[in-house]
């Protein structure tokens, strides 16, 4: 394993340019919502790339991702491999995108900027926080909660996605 802490990296916004895991993520988000409704304001994609090759052969790329749903907070003291590499949207969902590839040769460092922006932008796809009025008298267990919120887990909605050509294989519940 390459350590490249030298130098922290920035999370980036990019624009997918991969047709069908846009139209795989985009069928995921609507499925997901159709079984549960809390997701159409909760909630937020991620997508692990887990494998590539064949790069000089333009049709015949071989490509697998791994597609979860998540409501938890991104923590300011959460370990960087919890933070994506990359982020978007698409059907105003917010997507972030983990390199398992870049993570298995490279250990690399974050930069605080990019993980607080990062925060922020997942901010609105999170339950709301406990609300001051709602927190208990007792200073110390005050402390304890006050950042608490609601977070949800949906059991059994993975999606393993392998992509050869044009043609996807998309393989349900994966764990």
């Amino acid at each position: 394993m390459l350590n490249v802490q030298a130098q922290e990296l920035d999370i980036h916004k990019i624009e997918l340019t991969d047709t069908v895991l846009i139209s795989t993520i985009s069928e995921y988000i609507k499925e997901t919502k159709t079984f549960d409704s809390l997701f159409n304001h909760v909630g937020y994609v991620k997508v692990d790339i887990r494998g590539l090759n064949n790069y000089n052969k333009e049709n015949e790329i071989f490509r697998i991702y791994y597609i979860t749903d998540s409501s938890y907070p991104l923590e300011k003291n959460d370990q960087d491999k919890s933070y994506p590499d990359y982020y978007t949207h698409i059907d105003k969902k917010l997507v972030l995108i983990y390199n398992e590839l870049n993570r298995e040769l490279f250990q690399y460092t974050f930069s605080c900027k990019s993980k607080k922006k990062l925060r922020k932008l997942t901010e609105p796809f999170l339950s709301p926080k406990i609300t001051p009025k709602d927190l208990p008298k007792n200073k110390k267990e005050r402390d304890f909660i006050k950042d608490f919120r609601e977070q949800y887990v949906r059991f059994r909605h993975t999606e393993l996605i392998i992509v050869e050509g044009e043609k996807p294989i998309v393989i349900k519940n994966v764990h």
